[in-house]
């Protein structure tokens, strides 16, 4: 049984067919390890970034210009490890979870801004939420989105409440699609060891009463926001209440807690070899909508937006840089230390 659940190999599926029948024609062995499989595993990733990118463009048109929208893609993209994971690493399942949340995120905003009944929307995040379960389990929790979208008190609570069961219908045909989209991946457990449920990484697991918090969050060593400081911006935007992040901040804020624990408390809390800490890419989704709503309140004044938009020039160049630095073997795969870093600030060979 493999470790990893299969939803990386359902999205990767049409570039494997695209490639196989490539191979076919090339006659090249079909074995899935020749030139054409191995191009199309790698577009895949990048392919997936590029959706997952446009729509994030299509929820934050709702809310923001399209030029502050641009102006966070690409600080999204260039400031964090996700250009990394895009190409260089793009196998990995983080680009397919980066673009699984930010479709359940404009699908969810549209399915609840439409009027009536909206069956087709409700096919696809039962689909979605299926394939996000599929990709990373623990990613189950992105699924807060739909039930706490629009919740800031109590009286938006009861609101959302009414909206659920009011379109009871079509919350039942997002679970049973989004249940379907799970029964191969327990077909697929319960013929490796005769469970429907189980551990695929055997006695690996977390450390609940010793997580790492400050290493996965501001350590050199894989801290998120040491290796992409850009992103405290997109924490500052939350803070700010703005319009871009309200319908999903409650949501946003409870996944991002109980993710960083399950992070700092895996058994491996670098997450192995990786640029920054791979296993924030998943959430940038959420990030993105505060960078929007910090980018949005930094417009509003002349003298605030010149200041914001050195300082995020600044901090996109140097993940660029680091970015560099990791590709050619500068900065080390794991175990960062100070004295490392210091020793090869900005240097690239």
């Amino acid at each position: 049984m493999n470790a990893h659940p299969i939803g990386v190999a359902v999205l990767q599926t049409p570039f494997f067919l695209i490639a196989h029948a490539l191979t076919k024609w090339s006659n090249l062995s079909p074995d899935g390890f020749t030139l054409y499989y191995q191009h199309a595993a790698g577009l895949a990733g990048t392919f997936w970034t590029v959706a997952g990118l446009f729509a994030m463009r299509a929820l934050l048109r709702r809310f923001v210009t399209d030029r502050i929208a641009a102006v966070t893609l690409l600080t999204m993209l260039f400031g964090t490890n996700l250009y990394h994971y895009a190409t260089f690493d793009s196998t990995y399942s983080h680009p397919y979870s980066f673009f699984l949340l930010a479709s359940l995120l404009f699908l969810t905003d549209r399915w609840t801004r439409a009027d009536g009944a909206d069956m087709r929307d409700a096919v696809l995040l039962g689909i979605v939420s299926g394939l996000i379960v599929l990709t990373r389990h623990t990613n189950v929790l992105f699924l807060l989105v739909l039930p706490l979208y629009g919740v800031t008190d109590g009286s938006t609570a009861r609101d959302a409440m009414l909206r659920l069961t009011g379109r009871g219908r079509e919350v039942a045909i997002i679970a049973v699609v989004a249940m379907a989209t799970c029964v191969p991946q327990l077909a697929v457990y319960y013929r490796a060891t005769g469970h429907v449920f189980v551990n695929s990484y055997g006695d690996l697991g977390f450390t609940f009463l010793t997580p790492h918090l400050w290493g996965v969050l501001f350590s050199v060593t894989k801290g998120v926001f040491f290796w992409s400081p850009v992103l405290l911006a997109g924490v500052a935007g939350y803070a700010l209440q703005r319009h871009v992040t309200r319908p999903f901040a409650l949501a946003a804020g409870i996944i991002f807690v109980i993710d960083t624990y399950l992070i700092a408390s895996w058994w491996d809390w670098q997450f192995g070899g990786s640029y920054g800490h791979r296993g924030f890419v998943d959430l940038l989704p959420f990030f993105g909508l505060g960078l929007a709503a910090f980018f949005e309140w930094s417009a509003e004044r002349l003298t605030r937006q010149r200041v914001v938009a050195i300082a995020t020039v600044a901090l996109v160049g140097l993940s660029c840089v680091q970015m560099l630095q990791y590709w050619n073997g500068v900065i080390p795969v794991s175990d960062m230390t100070w004295a490392q870093y210091r020793s090869v600030f900005l240097r690239l060979r």
